[in-house]
């Protein structure tokens, strides 16, 4: 379980020296669970979502990618919320160039990933935001990328949409090891669980477990109705 408290503002790297030492330690906990989650032959992908809008996954999304590459290992972190990216808002990094590019064949994978953002660290921002999302993730081409990239790097951590908004978590079910799903303490409801939980089921995605987190939803850039998700202004 990983609680920030309301009152705290910004967005905060693990890396950071005013990092809560308890958080830390839960995402260290949240390291260790999932290890013993995935397989030990096929447990390299893990796609992060959550229910609705704003409820952290990006936050969770980074962090945990951080957590993971500082155990020696080779972590690919991959925003593949091609409808509202904020991986490279998060870690001010540029986003000209990214998955939505690189999927359709616009440039190479080199071009797309930034490398040694962080130690053991590499990161693939969303690049420009398609006009279709889910047909970008649920090609063969992402399947060949994700493939690929699983031969070189130990882990791959991938920000995607909230699973009760869009079908792009289900369109990439057969491409993951397994789905973390992220719930804001005092926001998530049961019912908002119990659907995406079937929603989930429905494509035989294995659900790795669930992360309670609070955020400062007044900050976010999503909006609690999901239609603000396909309709608000860049």
């Amino acid at each position: 379980m990983i609680r920030k408290n309301k009152k705290q503002e910004q967005f905060k790297l693990i890396t950071d020296s005013s990092f809560p030492f308890a958080a830390k330690e839960a995402y260290n906990s949240l390291r260790t669970n999932l290890l013993y989650a995935l397989s030990p032959t096929n447990g390299k992908i893990v796609a992060v979502t959550s229910s609705n809008a704003g409820e952290g996954k990006s936050t969770v999304s980074i962090n945990l990618a951080l957590t993971m590459a500082s155990a020696n290992v080779k972590v690919l972190l991959i925003d593949a919320d091609l409808r509202r990216p904020t991986i490279h808002k998060k870690l001010r990094i540029d986003n000209s160039t990214g998955l939505s590019k690189f999927i359709v064949g616009f440039e190479t994978m080199s071009d797309s990933l930034k490398r040694n953002v962080f130690t053991n660290l590499d990161v693939m921002t969303s690049g420009p935001i398609p006009p279709n999302p889910s047909e970008l993730l649920g090609s063969e081409n992402m399947r060949v990328f994700l493939q690929k990239a699983s031969d070189y790097y130990d882990y791959i951590i991938i920000d995607t949409p909230p699973v009760n908004i869009v079908t792009d978590v289900a369109v990439m079910s057969d491409c993951i090891s397994g789905v973390l799903l992220v719930t804001s303490y005092g926001n998530t409801t049961f019912e908002d669980v119990k659907k995406a939980n079937i929603t989930l089921e429905k494509v035989n995605a294995k659900l790795l477990g669930m992360v309670l987190a609070g955020v400062e939803n007044k900050k976010s850039i999503y909006k609690k109705d999901s239609s603000s998700y396909y309709t608000s202004k860049k």
